[in-house]
């Protein structure tokens, strides 16, 4: 759909708590995308993800505009945190959503359509002004299945706490009047919850830091293996760390690169120390092109998340970007993330808490032929290119907001014309 086929919202209104610089593009691509035809205002945190401490340079209780790509961009105070205290994390979300909640109708106060990056599940607080109170559309975007993220990632028991949120995100998403899914699995999840399945739509997540992808050449690469990513609760890392060493211990020469950081990142590093895995090397965050380029060259990628029923309903952003990058891919991976990899014969599976499990797997892509791994390659960048890339799914948000934007327009019509509206008072 090209962007002035769509009668476009005048105003657009973008809740989110994650924003560039920070490494979440799916809110600055859309938003950036949507401003050609329209005036969009986000609201947003000062950036400090994911370490939990605000960038150098950042004036984190001062409240500040800029206009980027277009794009005019509210950042507003709250108190970060990224530790794997339940109750830190809980005041964390909340304050971003509670200022959120308080400056998101002063700074927009009539938009048409609300786009809300539901992640945290806090987020959606600061849009119920304007559900209720000028009748704007509201779209979510889940991104993550909460609380169960919560849970799956050990960071809090299935306790009544848990059961109230459940509860919350319920109610939150019959609000919406459109939710944005990024897996099948969700989408199931939340027609079980009793969303309406009309107001539900499958976009799933793109690629940063991707260039033009195209298929590789057969050839023999170097044995090395990259995990890209979050080093969570959520990700058994230590699974990679366990069978670097085991490895080393056969005798085979297989170099490890890890880029990325998160809450494990120093207890990982600290095991890989203590197992002797030189072979494993730690390299920190760094930037999507460079990560891509990295995973790109190495003869595998490591994808990998702990068994949970919800992982089983969820993919994981990276496993697009693996497909990108066009490597085999090692996974450790349930339910439709896992048929993603299998359904192209990408890669090996194995078990994500067992460290030999993983070492099969590796020693099975070292036997295999390279003409044998090049049309492993060739399978996932076509998948890539047929399924996932930026500009379809793009077009897919353009398309579900459009369709937002007519519904608005209508509601508003409705409104103004009814005998008990402010203008017939």
């Amino acid at each position: 759909m090209s962007g002035s086929s769509w009668p476009a919202p005048k105003r657009i209104l973008v809740l989110t708590q994650y924003y560039r610089p920070e490494p979440n593009f799916i809110t600055a691509d859309v938003a950036e995308h949507l401003a050609r035809n329209a005036k969009v205002t986000v609201v947003t945190a000062h950036p400090n993800y994911p370490k939990g401490r605000f960038y150098d340079g950042t004036k984190p209780w001062a409240f500040r505009r800029t206009v980027e790509h277009g794009v005019t961009v509210w950042r507003v105070p709250m108190i970060p945190d990224h530790s794997t205290s339940a109750v830190r994390r809980a005041v964390s979300y909340l304050s971003f959503a509670i200022v959120a909640l308080f400056v998101a109708p002063i700074v927009a106060p009539r938009p048409d359509v609300v786009w809300v990056y539901n992640t945290p599940f806090t987020t959606p607080l600061a849009a119920i002004w304007f559900r209720f109170v000028t009748r704007a559309r509201i779209v979510f975007t889940a991104a993550d299945l909460w609380p169960e993220s919560f849970v799956a990632s050990g960071a809090v028991g299935d306790g009544l706490l848990i059961r109230v949120a459940a509860w919350y995100s319920r109610t939150i998403n019959r609000l919406a009047h459109d939710v944005v899914c990024v897996t099948e699995g969700i989408v199931d999840r939340y027609r079980r919850d009793g969303v309406a399945p009309s107001r539900l739509h499958m976009i799933r997540v793109w690629v940063e830091g991707a260039p033009a992808v195209a298929a590789f050449a057969s050839g023999t690469r170097e044995p090395r293996i990259v995990y890209a990513g979050n080093l969570g609760l959520a990700q058994q890392i230590e699974t990679v760390i366990r069978a670097a060493a085991m490895l080393s211990a056969r005798g085979r020469q297989v170099i490890f690169d890890i880029y990325g950081s998160g809450v494990e990142a120093e207890r990982l590093e600290a095991l890989a120390h203590e197992l002797g895995a030189s072979s494993v090397t730690f390299h920190g965050t760094v930037p999507p092109a460079e990560a891509f380029a990295r995973s790109r060259e190495a003869m595998a990628q490591v994808v990998i998340l702990r068994q949970s029923p919800l992982f089983a309903m969820t993919v994981p952003s990276k496993l697009y970007f693996c497909f990108a990058a066009g490597a085999p891919m090692l996974y450790a991976l349930e339910g439709e993330a896992a048929q993603l990899v299998s359904s192209c014969d990408g890669g090996f599976a194995f078990d994500p808490s067992s460290p030999a499990s993983l070492c099969d797997a590796i020693e099975r892509l070292m036997d295999t032929t390279p003409t044998d791994i090049a049309a492993m390659s060739a399978a996932l960048v076509e998948k890539y290119n047929r399924k996932f890339t930026r500009t379809a799914l793009l077009a897919s948000y353009e398309e579900v907001l459009g369709t937002t934007a007519e519904r608005a327009e209508l509601a508003h019509s409705v409104h103004a014309d009814s005998p008990t509206s402010l203008e017939a008072r």
